[in-house]
């Protein structure tokens, strides 16, 4: 019985070294002929990434040639990698109009996975970016990261251990985002100072926060407005905060599964927001942040016309986070209890419309408004709250958002 139990295990043994699949090589000529290709490009040139996993020491660049598709065999089999990265500040950089991107991954960055900066008519569909080591603050900041872009579509994306936002839109018009999923980032999916954007069918899981909808001072676009975001599964979002230290998101405790702070016209319905520890949803004005306040471009640091509807809230049993001031106050507020729907209460004093409404969440929801205006401390925040969810039972304005035609036309 012994000799045969041995020889049961030395082929178990055995069998996992047969099974182990070699690491891949990775071909280092490819990076100077791909360059080349993208400079020499035409307009309406079809750039193909073939499979494979090819190394970059530099960044890669497409500046001012319009209707570019650069498509790859599928984004777990052309894999660009930029481990060995020495020079440039992103993967990919595009500066261009009329764009697809598809079927490739972009891993290992020195900073930012793949940029678009100052482009219209942007397809990016099937790609992944990724830090293959793990969560690190030394992480490029953003996976995928429109900015100034307008007429953008984002699908079925995956994104991973950006140390700030696996999938974010910035100063951006007319976007999609859907289809796509964001894991072990900061922030799942952020949408800052943007207009004309919808979220659907996203699942952000894993993260320290899941969504993010943000509007932030000193911007050259500021007040984003009229952002749907629905259909989407936030879940399990307790993912350790690994941002290096000044930014906003650094101060994001684990367990959030949406943020909202400072904007107007957002409309979130039909979300599972779920598994979290600290909060389902937290509403404040940019003074709750306590962070310097820009006043340039008109910027208005209160949430207005926010209405949060049919979504399902379940929270985890845990003790909120303990790592972050502001985990430390929910902690320290509700004796241990995460909260559902969190608001700080800081209305403009100038506009008498009613800035939240919040029907039909659920009715065993642990809800609070902090009536923060006047508060100086957890002590006087404790004499504030309420827990009176009645006052925001209400139905808000409506609003449409007008369509990203790029997304109309890849239907």
């Amino acid at each position: 019985m012994k000799r045969q139990y041995l020889l049961v295990l030395l082929s178990t043994i055995c069998f996992g070294c047969q099974s182990k699949k070699p690491t891949p090589a990775v071909d280092k000529s490819f990076g100077k002929s791909f360059q080349e290709e993208l400079i020499l490009a035409d307009s309406g040139s079809i750039i193909s990434i073939p499979e494979g996993i090819f190394g970059f020491d530099r960044s890669i660049s497409l500046d001012g040639i319009s209707h570019i598709t650069i498509k790859g065999a599928g984004k777990e089999k052309s894999i660009l990698s930029f481990i060995n990265q020495k020079d440039g500040a992103e993967g990919m950089l595009i500066k261009a109009d009329n764009i697809t991107l598809e079927d490739f991954t972009i891993q290992d960055s020195k900073g930012d996975a793949l940029k678009l900066q100052d482009s219209k008519n942007v397809v990016i569909r099937n790609l992944k970016t990724t830090w293959t080591q793990g969560a690190k603050s030394t992480n490029g900041g953003y996976g995928i990261y429109p900015v100034a872009c307008n007429n953008v579509l984002i699908e079925d994306c995956e994104a991973s251990y950006a140390s700030d936002a696996g999938i974010y839109i910035g100063q951006s018009n007319l976007v999609i985002i859907r289809n796509n999923l964001a894991h072990h980032n900061v922030a799942g999916i952020e949408i800052e100072n943007s207009r004309d954007v919808e979220a659907y069918n996203n699942i952000a899981e894993n993260n320290t926060g899941g969504l993010l909808i943000f509007d932030m001072p000193g911007l050259p676009q500021a007040n984003g407005a009229r952002v749907k975001v629905h259909h989407n599964i936030s879940r399990n979002n307790n993912f350790e905060n690994f941002a290096p230290e000044g930014g906003v998101v650094a101060t994001l405790p684990p367990g959030n599964g949406m943020v909202i702070i400072a904007h107007r016209d957002v409309e979130v319905y039909e979300n599972e927001i779920t598994g979290y520890k600290t909060l389902g949803l937290g509403i404040i004005s940019w003074y709750f942040t306590e962070r310097p306040l820009d006043l340039k471009n008109g910027f208005d640091p209160y949430y207005k016309n926010v209405y949060v509807h049919d979504n399902i809230f379940k929270r985890k049993k845990a003790i909120p986070d303990l790592t972050k001031e502001f985990g430390q106050m929910v902690n320290a507020l509700f004796f241990a209890k995460p909260q559902d729907i969190l608001i700080d209460g800081i209305f403009d004093p100038n506009d008498p419309t009613n800035p939240l409404c919040l029907k039909d969440n659920g009715n065993e929801l642990r809800f609070a408004n902090l009536n923060a205006e006047t508060a100086k401390g957890i002590s006087d925040l404790k004499k504030l709250l309420d827990h009176k969810i009645e006052v925001f039972n209400c139905e808000q304005t409506a609003f449409e958002v007008e369509p990203a035609t790029i997304a109309l036309n890849a239907e």
